[in-house]
């Protein structure tokens, strides 16, 4: 940018430089301020509380911006630089020693000293060796593994110098660096700044301390922001050496500096830490875990569902011109189907056409009460106890025998039971249909399929052949394997009625596949749903704890300004540190929800049904919300101005 053969008298040079806040009214913190500080000076600042000697400091360390006038750092006029620019001046030409020290509590004091040459975007083989040579050089060697909350007020301030030396700057400036000291640690700083001084270093000092003052080699006094010159010690122009024009370099930091600084950062408040990745943890640990469960509820209600619709089959005779033919489907259909690989069971049955017939299950009539009523009566084969999943409170199912030989035997629904006062069959209950008087040799207590028959009273087929005159089956009731519902299908017309198929209708119940569907829909929406809820809350949570940890950092904000960062660099710290939260958290969610998934099924005997993807998108999910909570934080925290964070 800059030739560096060409040299210039001064250090610093301000020109009509001043410092205005506000605009109603206008605070003129500088007025007109010229000075020039050679290099090797030793200048020190005066004046009362309030007369613009921090503003005059801050300026002079590119903190702040003059309102007006110009600023020369080592010929290079500052008004120019961009914010990179000004972070990489800071960082590498100048040195920051503050009153109230701003070393990092949670560091030891060679981790403080290092921290100056974090933001030099340099590798970091010799800066161990750095740190304890500037340590060294200021009488600390001893206390490099010290964490700063054991120093003395002298030894911080020690420490801040050492800090501030390690990257060998052209200028130390410092503010009030005796303020916090008693008598004997004041001595020793001097004592120590004289050294320097006198090694070449450039040192500018803000003081109310009149011994300090005197120490310095020229002085100057400031009042209500204007600059007065009480002494100077100038050399003659061929004695005072020149400077080499500064070529401003930006600051920068490599990505393992960062990694470093990222985890020193949440290691530093491991309880806030912890309290943060909570926030995520509860909320993925929700989300995985309501996911998990609403798909394992579901498979658990769809294979219900798929077992009694995705395996049912009914046939029924097709409508004609004429009407119904009762002889369309053959007595022998269940046999016939049964041949098909992927039947699982087969049976008809049929409705039994008994007139104004009732039935009754007490041969005597009671005119006080109702003895006999009107029940539907079905016809069956053997095999549609089976195919309709049917089980019993009590006896047995007909078989074949009983319909072979047209026994009147009949099995009870429920409510047919219920109904007719038939509760257990010790006593060889029998009704009468008419008539004719049936042995109840069961009752039944669910089934799967037709429930239309929990309200019935079923007869053998054969018996309804020959009792009732009944011509053939109405229905058709089929129960496949899983998967060979569709085939079946195709095949059961060419079964039943080879000659004419089109007379036959074959039914695939849609009705029950839709509700299955609407069931599962209603479910996935209300977990995901709750599941959203408590990641929205995690979310919030950390946004809150990143806010306050922005406001409770910035001091360490203003510090890190000071020796070299620039606001990318602590957007990336904070934003980086939330998102790292975020995938931790992510990872522990991930693994508790699955656990729950795991522990809830075991529970239920249930199978669980786990998403593969569901460990590797919940740390994405928490690093992405880690970012987005983080963003407003680390944006605040990146807006603040180093004036501004140490005045907070």
């Amino acid at each position: 940018m800059m030739d560096t053969e060409l040299t210039v008298p001064y250090v610093l040079e301000l020109n009509k430089v001043s410092r205005q806040y506000g605009t109603s009214p206008a605070v003129h913190a500088l007025v007109d301020v010229d000075l020039q500080v050679a290099p090797g000076e030793w200048l020190a600042i005066t004046g009362p509380s309030g007369a613009g000697k921090s503003t005059l400091l801050h300026i002079l360390g590119c903190l702040d911006h003059p309102t007006s006038g110009t600023y020369l750092f080592e010929g290079v006029d500052t008004a120019g630089l961009s914010d990179q620019e000004r972070a990489g001046l800071r960082s590498r030409r100048i040195g920051f020693v503050f009153q109230a020290f701003h070393l990092l509590p949670h560091r030891t004091v060679l981790e403080n000293v290092m921290l100056a040459e974090v933001y030099r975007r340099q590798s970091q083989r010799g800066r161990r060796e750095r740190a304890l040579a500037a340590l060294e050089r200021v009488g600390l060697s001893h206390r490099v593994d010290f964490l700063p909350t054991k120093l003395s007020g002298g030894e911080k301030q020690r420490v801040a110098i050492a800090r501030a030396l390690v990257g060998s700057p052209n200028l130390l400036l410092c503010d009030e660096p005796t303020g916090n000291l008693d008598s004997k640690a004041t001595a020793d700083l001097l004592d120590l700044f004289a050294r320097l001084n006198e090694q070449g270093l450039t040192l500018v000092i803000v003081t109310h301390d009149e011994n300090v003052a005197n120490r310095a080699g020229r002085r100057v006094h400031i009042i209500d922001g204007r600059l007065t010159i009480l002494s100077e010690r100038v050399k003659s122009d061929k004695e005072r050496p020149g400077v080499p024009v500064g070529v401003v370099s930006r600051s920068g930091i490599t990505l393992r500096d960062l990694f470093n600084e990222i985890i020193a950062g949440m290691f530093a408040r491991p309880g806030r830490m912890i309290l943060t990745i909570l926030g995520i943890v509860i909320g993925l640990t929700a989300l995985v875990a309501t996911v998990g469960l609403s798909r394992t509820a579901n498979n658990r209600i769809i294979s219900q569902f798929d077992e009694l619709v995705a395996t049912e089959i009914t046939v029924t005779a097709r409508p004609s011109a004429g009407g119904v033919d009762p002889k369309t489907i053959p007595w022998d259909a269940p046999e016939r189907l049964m041949r098909l690989n992927g039947v699982a069971a087969a049976g008809t049955v049929s409705d039994v056409n008994v007139g104004d017939l009732l039935v009754s299950s007490s041969p005597i009539r009671d005119p006080q009460g109702q003895t006999a009523f009107n029940l539907a009566v079905k016809a069956a084969s053997p095999g549609l106890f089976r195919a309709i999943r049917a089980e019993l409170a009590s006896g047995r199912f007909p078989d074949d025998g009983h319909s072979t030989r047209a026994e009147r035997v009949a099995v009870l629904g429920p409510t047919a039971a219920e109904r007719l006062g038939i509760v257990d069959l010790t006593h060889l209950p029998a009704i009468a249909i008419g008539d004719h008087l049936y042995l109840v040799v069961g009752i039944l207590s669910g089934v799967g399929r037709q429930p239309d028959l929990l309200g019935s009273v079923i007869i053998p087929e054969g018996t309804a052949r020959r009792d009732f005159g009944l011509a053939g089956p109405n229905t058709v009731v089929v129960e496949t394997q899983l998967g060979a519902a569709t085939l079946i299908a195709q095949q059961t017309p060419l079964a039943l009625r080879p000659d004419k198929p089109a007379i036959l209708r074959v039914e695939l119940p849609p009705e029950p596949r839709r509700v299955r569907d609407a069931v599962q829909n209603d479910l996935n929406v209300m977990f995901l749903l709750l599941g959203g809820l408590s990641l929205i809350v995690g979310a919030i949570g950390i946004g809150n704890i990143t806010l306050v940890s922005v406001m409770e950092r910035t001091g360490e904000i203003g510090l890190r300004r000071a020796i070299g960062a620039n606001r990318g660099h602590i957007a990336a710290q904070f934003l980086l540190e939330s998102a790292s939260m975020g995938v931790i958290g992510g990872v522990l969610g991930a693994s508790l929800g699955l656990m729950i998934v795991v522990a809830v099924s075991a529970y239920q005997v249930w199978t669980p049904v786990l998403d593969p993807a569901a460990p590797f998108l919940a740390p994405i999910v928490g690093g992405t919300i880690g970012l987005l909570s983080g963003a407003y934080p680390a944006l605040r925290a990146a807006r603040l101005e180093p004036v501004e964070a140490f005045r907070n």
